[in-house]
């Protein structure tokens, strides 16, 4: 019973089970082998001869004729240039911009988190010291500390910032009594 399974017949009545018969029968009457003639399946089908294809519509000609046009100030508009004759600046999409200052904000007594500001505007914000390590390059991690020591030449760092002020310092600043540099 074509596609049906014996499970699935068995809780049907016989109206119903009459109705999948008929409608499979219906389907393989209808079925045409592919090496039967091509002139009785192009009488049974109700496609358009393969004529009518071959003209164009209208608006398929309309839609050229404007694609053809844009092409035309496309073309237009392009000049070309030799390429020794004219120096071009790329600058590159994965142009990472300097840190140009950054900011502390404390939300409560105990969340808090910095905010780094780079020279395009963008900014980004870090909750702890080893998150900006992991996002940070070289350079970044030298203009930090830059910014930093510019800000707190003259005053001593408070509250969070002195948590960032002594991580920078411990980064950069190397301590006689360590050991590492004892061993050196």
């Amino acid at each position: 019973m074509g596609k049906y399974t014996h499970q699935q017949l068995k809780h049907k009545n016989f109206k119903e089970v009459q109705k999948l018969y008929e409608r499979e029968k219906k389907w393989i009457d209808y079925f045409k082998p592919i090496d039967d003639d091509s002139q009785q399946q192009a009488e049974s089908t109700k496609k358009r001869p393969r004529v009518d294809f071959e003209e164009e519509s209208s608006k398929k000609q309309k839609l050229e004729e404007d694609n053809d046009a844009e092409k035309g100030e496309i073309r237009d508009s392009m000049d070309v240039v030799p390429k020794d004759d004219v120096a071009i600046n790329v600058e590159s999409l994965a142009t990472k911009y300097p840190i140009v200052d950054w900011k502390t904000y404390i939300l409560n007594e105990n969340i808090m988190y910095y905010q780094i500001i780079r020279a395009n505007g963008s900014s980004k914000n870090y909750k702890i010291f080893s998150e900006m390590l992991d996002d940070f390059d070289r350079q970044d991690m030298i203009d930090l500390h830059r910014l930093v020591n510019e800000r707190y030449e003259t005053t001593s760092p408070e509250g969070y910032d002195l948590l960032l002020w002594g991580d920078l310092k411990i980064l950069f600043e190397s301590n006689e009594e360590d050991e590492i540099w004892k061993n050196q």
